[in-house]
């Protein structure tokens, strides 16, 4: 980790010699949080010269960083060395400022790539953060490094199509553990379009069934929550051997105008079922269960 080392001890004297050529002037510079101000200020005693000298010293710096890249997968290191107090950086800001960039500022120096991710806790209670550097064009490298490092699943490949789910399928409900086994990735939150009715079907886990209506009965509709998850093809199939009638994936319009498969119920399966289309979603219909039978 030389290289690096050495590129993150010359960090602060190369951007601040590189900011003399542009950096404002003193006055220009009154209205600045005094510690940034003075931060900002000490680019003035770097001539133009010393500017370039600075970069070329940095490109020097490139080729044996590429080779320390050239034998590891990644670097793992800390994301700051310190937990200065405020009264410490006023203080020192100039010093303060090179003491926590010191396992980072090398990253943009020499175009790498990073991650930061939570680590344990200190003795004394303050949090511990590592970070995961490679080189640059690696971040999905890196990403799939990092879940793998909070045991999360694989990162879906950017193809991997989107599933809605509505009911037990959500975050924290029965079946969420099946798409997390399926490879699943929690993508966002929305809502259908205006266009669907849901009903809570038979059995157990309980679950909804969402029924597109017609173009004809479209004020008979409404808008539902669900959840996007990223699954890979081989989990889609998986899934799709799960569900049971009167479920079945199609479909499903949502309220940006985009569409993804989902979980639809043939019209069949919801006779005579309650509905809870009004509620507009189905933790909101739980919710209000619970509250009945308390």
């Amino acid at each position: 980790a030389a290289p690096a080392a050495s590129a993150a001890g010359q960090a602060e004297s190369a951007a601040g010699q590189a900011e003399s050529a542009a950096g404002p002037s003193a006055p220009a510079a009154d209205g600045l949080d005094p510690s940034v101000r003075q931060i900002v200020l000490a680019a003035e005693r770097w001539s133009a010269a010393e500017a370039y000298a600075a970069q070329e010293r940095l490109e020097a710096l490139r080729a044996p960083a590429a080779a320390l890249f050239a034998q590891a997968d990644a670097l793992l290191l800390p994301t700051a060395a310190r937990h200065p107090t405020h009264a410490e950086v006023a203080a020192d800001p100039l010093g303060v400022n090179a003491q926590l960039g010191h396992f980072t500022t090398f990253v943009n120096l020499l175009d790498c790539a990073a991650v930061a991710l939570p680590g344990e806790r200190r003795a004394d209670g303050l949090p511990f953060g590592v970070q995961l550097i490679g080189p640059a064009l690696t971040d999905r490298w890196l990403l799939e490094l990092a879940a793998w490092w909070n045991g999360e699943p694989p990162l879906p490949a950017p193809g991997d199509p989107l599933v809605a789910v509505a009911g037990a399928h959500l975050r924290g409900q029965p079946l969420n553990h099946r798409l997390l086994a399926l490879g699943g990735r929690f993508a966002r939150a929305t809502r259908t379009a205006p266009r669907y009715r849901a009903y809570e079907l038979a059995g157990t886990p309980a679950r909804p069934g969402l029924v597109r209506v017609g173009d004809e009965d479209a004020d008979g509709g409404g808008a539902i929550e669900v959840e996007l998850w990223r699954l890979p093809l081989a989990g889609l199939g998986g899934l799709l051997t799960e569900i049971a009638p009167p479920l079945g994936l199609g479909t499903v319009e949502l309220e940006d105008g985009a569409s993804a498969i989902g979980f639809l119920c043939e019209p069949h399966g919801v006779a005579g079922r309650p509905e809870f289309t009004q509620l507009g979603g189905w933790r909101a219909w739980l919710e209000g269960k619970e509250a009945v039978h308390g």
